[in-house]
């Protein structure tokens, strides 16, 4: 059986996150108590940035063709993130849409289509670590000698757990993850068939 391509793993990957935010979506219209909402939203919400992680390293082997030995086996998004900044690895999703390049472009740089990024999406590598942590903190049962009761924890939490879900569904929605001059180009839900997709783009 063939090894699937880099385009298509992280075309599955995608589709999975795609389906955790339709998850989170569903939960929060649904009758279940808040903190249980909350509580489930933010362990789908870890996985998506776990597969952001994954994603780099996707991104990483395509442009590069090897990966550093002490990423590779990491399920932990923080560690995957460190392990490919120390090593100056630059692979990181930037939200962006792709539009046909204006006549100015066609002439000047002989392109027919051009990546726009969308700066006011973007979330940095700093801060996608500390949403990390902080959607780590409901995934333990709330120990009653160091934290308060479930309803305390929800006020003082929830907020910007569900704030921070937003931000990732906007940061994901339409995305470029380059490097080398190789990138995917990626759409979580296409709006005229609702599917997932991933382009393979080069600057060759």
């Amino acid at each position: 059986m063939m090894e699937p391509s880099p385009q298509e793993m992280y075309l599955k990957l995608m589709e999975v996150v795609r389906h955790r935010f339709d998850v989170i979506k569903k939960l929060s219209e649904s009758a279940v108590d808040d903190y249980g909402k909350s509580e489930i939203a933010a362990f789908h919400g870890r996985k998506i940035i776990e597969a952001i992680a994954f994603g780099c390293l996707i991104s990483a082997k395509n442009g590069l063709k090897h990966l550093p030995q002490d990423a590779q086996g990491q399920y932990n998004a923080q560690a995957i993130i460190k392990s490919l900044s120390k090593k100056g690895i630059v692979v990181y999703p930037s939200p962006s849409i792709i539009r046909e390049a204006s006549s100015e472009e066609r002439e000047m740089h002989n392109v027919k289509v051009v990546v726009e990024g969308i700066p006011e999406r973007r979330i940095t590598k700093e801060e996608i670590t500390k949403k990390y942590q902080r959607m780590h903190n409901w995934l333990h049962e709330l120990n009653p000698y160091t934290k308060q009761g479930q309803k305390e924890f929800h006020q003082n939490n929830s907020k910007q757990l569900w704030k921070d879900l937003d931000e990732l569904s906007l940061f994901l929605q339409s995305h470029v993850m380059s490097i080398k001059g190789e990138a995917f180009f990626c759409i979580l839900k296409d709006k005229y068939d609702g599917l997932t997709k991933v382009a393979s783009l080069s600057k060759a």
